[in-house]
């Protein structure tokens, strides 16, 4: 059996099995999935702590350009990039990802729950004695 490569010929075009790939549709493709979208929120946590771009790019000494790029979301951006930018920011590695009322509220939150169980007492009699151990085991 002769296998020829004519499928892939422009020219037998109507042979290819995907060329329904390269037939354009319009609205076919849903506009969000092309939409641009950050998934981190510098900006927000600059203007919070009133930081601005030069203040990055000179204390953590960064190109003007990484910091630019990197705030409106078009510098890939790493992990130690991240690690570095939030300890000068004096916050998490994972509140750059929160809205930075969201990351506040949870530290109150957080803050809190851990006063309230502080201050709650012992109740020490659902500590179980050594002698019901013993009968239990």
């Amino acid at each position: 059996m002769d296998i020829r490569l004519d499928h892939l010929n422009v020219s037998h075009k109507h042979f290819c099995l995907g060329r329904r790939n390269d037939i354009e549709r319009e609205g076919d493709y849903p506009w969000w999935m092309t939409a641009p979208f950050h998934d981190w929120y510098l900006k927000e946590w600059l203007a919070t702590l009133r930081k601005k771009q030069a203040d990055i790019a000179r204390d953590l000494d960064w190109n003007k350009a990484r910091v630019s790029l990197m705030l409106r979301g078009e510098q890939q951006y790493t992990r130690d990039s991240i690690n570095e930018l939030a300890a000068y920011l004096n916050i998490r590695p994972h509140e750059l990802l929160m809205h930075p009322d969201d990351a506040m509220a949870l530290r109150r939150l957080r803050e809190d729950a851990i006063k309230i169980a502080s201050e709650a007492p012992r109740d020490d009699a659902t500590e179980v004695s050594s002698g019901q151990r013993k009968r239990a085991g």
